[in-house]
């Protein structure tokens, strides 16, 4: 799987800094072929339909760490599930970032997305795996 780029929802931010508890919420990476239009997260329209190995609305992620790592605030996700496409396989462009706690629609709000640069095709038999960085000073995102 190549490697892929992140970008932050900016319209999400406002969210982070007032509504999420970043530590204790829910998190979550689904997969797409649609780079976000916004920051709403509805399972199965955002993101890929259940078929092929993929389940709508993604896969949680377990929070390792929050908090204070000098002057920057860390978090750490677990890597989500492995995906094993089906008959048919699947194919996705984007991963998207979701905190499940704080909602926009009835799913979630989508707070970034790494982009793979081109559609990944996930034939029968391959795996998927979103690897998040497991560091305590870079993780899934940082404030500084």
């Amino acid at each position: 799987m190549p490697t892929a780029s992140y970008t932050k929802v900016t319209a999400a931010i406002e969210d982070l800094l007032e509504s999420a508890n970043s530590g204790s919420d829910q998190w979550a990476i689904a997969l797409t072929n649609t780079s976000p239009a916004s920051k709403v997260f509805t399972t199965g329209t955002t993101d890929l339909t259940t078929a092929g190995g993929y389940t709508a609305g993604g896969a949680n992620v377990t929070t390792t760490s929050s908090g204070m790592n000098a002057s920057d605030f860390v978090l750490v996700l677990t890597d989500p599930a492995v995906w094993t496409a089906t008959a048919g396989g699947f194919t996705f462009r984007y991963a998207l970032l979701i905190n499940r706690t704080v909602t926009q629609a009835a799913n979630g709000t989508v707070v970034a997305f790494w982009d793979y640069g081109s559609s990944q095709v996930v034939a029968v038999g391959e795996t998927v795996t979103v690897d998040l960085d497991q560091t305590a000073t870079v993780g899934v995102f940082k404030v500084t």
